[in-house]
């Protein structure tokens, strides 16, 4: 449960990091794919600690969705940035994403980790 939720820090400092570091640091490339990776990420990372408490669950993907919106909203803020409607149906598309791999994928994942010492709840 630990690794999860350091490892949970880490995306989402990562994605911070990302969104919001000046854009000389970031390569453009295929940008729509990176968002939908990160956030996807983001959302299996959410999933595996919250799937089995519904309310836990749906809180975990608002935040997803609010904190997807909230990065490209403060980008119009930083120089050299600018927000994008579609960097955003990105983000939300990653998160939908996560959430049908978990949907699909949750107990193989739990098997998995369980075998690697981690347990969820």
């Amino acid at each position: 449960m630990r690794f999860l939720l350091f490892s949970l820090l880490i995306i989402l400092a990562g994605i911070a990091y990302l969104s919001l570091a000046p854009s000389e640091i970031v390569n453009d490339g295929n940008d729509k794919v990176g968002h939908l990776i990160a956030y996807a990420c983001l959302m299996v990372n959410f999933g595996l600690l919250t799937y089995f408490n519904r309310k836990k669950y749906t809180f975990a993907i608002v935040f997803a969705l609010f904190y997807g919106g909230s990065m490209e909203i403060i980008q119009y803020f930083v120089p050299g940035r600018c927000m994008s409607i579609y960097d955003m149906l990105a983000n939300t598309a990653g998160v939908m994403f996560g959430v049908i791999i978990i949907y699909f994928f949750y107990n193989q994942m739990k098997a998995i980790l369980k075998k690697l010492g981690i347990k969820l709840q």
